[in-house]
């Protein structure tokens, strides 16, 4: 299912476990172009293929509300909402990775991120990427240090998603690797059509499912 969220918020999100959805808001195609929202649409379905989905949406409800949601187990719970969040933002890089599949390179993901970062395309149109690269190669040095380290990870430890610009640095390594031109050259093998419900097989045409009986 897709939705359309009435929100001056740039985001998109993909939530649900047996039923599950995707939203865009109304401000996201304020800021993208045509191919950037299907850059974000691939990206969202790339957490659907992976079965993110579940865990993405506890995250997302403890992101939103906080500890008090969990009540007195709040405080001794933060050790696994930070693992939590940590396996969150590791699962956006797959995510990234299926959105570049799609779009054929890193180029539409990488202008996304400068997007969501910065502002819709008249204002970050004449971005210089390496220069935004940069910012990525800087956070990169903090690993080094003690307390550069400890701050940074307080930084991000609330966080579901890596900054931008390393997004954008980790999508152009893996799109530089022999294993992304293969899997390009390769292309998508012949599958089946199958119920987004059920998962049964279906025929070209069909509005129902046979099996159960769902909207195709």
């Amino acid at each position: 299912e897709f939705y359309l969220e009435m929100n001056p918020v740039p985001n998109a999100y993909t939530m649900g476990d047996t039923r599950i959805f995707i939203t865009v808001t109304s401000s996201l195609l304020e800021y993208l172009d045509e191919e950037e929202v299907k850059t974000v649409i691939a990206h969202e379905c790339g957490h659907i293929a992976c079965h993110h989905t579940l865990y993405h949406t506890i995250g997302q409800i403890l992101a939103q509300y906080g500890l008090g949601i969990l009540g007195p187990l709040g405080v001794p719970a933060k050790p696994v909402i930070w693992a939590l969040f940590y396996w969150s933002r590791r699962s956006e890089y797959s995510a990234d990775r299926a959105a570049a599949y799609a779009m054929g390179g890193e180029k539409e993901v990488i202008e996304t991120m400068i997007r969501l970062a910065g502002g819709p395309k008249r204002i970050t149109g004449n971005v210089n990427i390496d220069a935004y690269m940069e910012q990525a190669a800087a956070y990169d040095e903090l690993k080094g240090a003690g307390w550069d380290k400890f701050l940074q990870m307080l930084a991000v430890a609330d966080a579901t998603h890596p900054f931008n610009s390393v997004r954008a640095r980790e999508i152009r390594r893996w799109c530089a690797e022999p294993g992304f031109q293969k899997l390009m050259r390769v292309g998508l093998e012949e599958r089946p059509i199958v119920c987004p419900a059920c998962g049964q097989a279906v025929s070209e045409g069909w509005k129902f499912c046979q099996s159960c009986g769902e909207r195709i």
